[in-house]
């Protein structure tokens, strides 16, 4: 029996091939790249986008659905709308279905600021997905859609080990949605050090 050469490499069991693990590694990369994203361009934290974004879908909305929606602590999704209303963005209103809620909904300047957020979010979409063919990206959009229900389904059986080989597989997803082409350009020097950033984890995480 061949025995293997001193100091050839064996292959062990790693966090960093699983899909969960490499999940969260990209979504970390991903956050980081558009928080700075959106300070250099507006000014405005992520969470502060997806709140404008998640109000802007509704048109008026409860606090608690947005902090919801934003997977935000209560506290903290509190204070990014105290902020987003000291500029004048986000306005509260007096909920008519309970008096202990307001609703909350963007202002005219809001929605210019939601336009803008848009639109380099599209621009941003369109960068990322540059290394890739439409059909790639459409795959990837199904397999989210498939992964984000699994994951609701495994939540309710998380805390049971045995439980989690009986959660059903998701056969299929709804079609992802069109794309669009974005309205606004990324600056030169930007576009630069995002492709450098993906280039270098692109190398650490083969």
């Amino acid at each position: 029996m061949a025995r293997k050469k001193a100091g050839a490499s064996v292959d062990r069991p790693s966090f960093r091939n699983l899909m969960t693990f490499r999940l969260h590694m990209v979504a970390r990369f991903s956050e980081g790249i558009s928080e700075e994203y959106y300070r250099r361009h507006l000014g405005l934290s992520l969470p502060e986008c997806r709140v404008i974004g998640i109000t802007a879908s509704y048109g008026s909305v409860s606090f608690k659905q947005v902090a919801a929606d934003a997977h935000l602590e209560k506290s903290y999704a509190s204070r990014v709308v105290s902020s987003l209303v000291e500029r004048g963005i986000i306005e509260k209103q007096a909920n008519p279905s309970d008096s202990r809620s307001v609703l909350l909904q963007l202002t005219d300047h809001g929605k210019t600021v939601h336009e803008q957020t848009y639109a380099l979010a599209l621009r941003l979409n369109e960068v990322l997905q540059m290394p890739f063919t439409r059909k790639q990206g459409d795959d990837f959009l199904a397999f989210l859609g498939q992964l984000d229900q699994q994951l609701k389904r495994v939540s309710g059986v998380v805390e049971d080990v045995d439980a989690l080989g009986k959660v059903p597989r998701i056969e299929s997803a709804p079609a992802p949605e069109t794309r669009s082409d974005g309205a606004m350009m990324l600056d030169r020097a930007f576009a630069q050090k995002l492709h450098d950033m993906l280039g270098r984890y692109l190398a650490e995480n083969p």
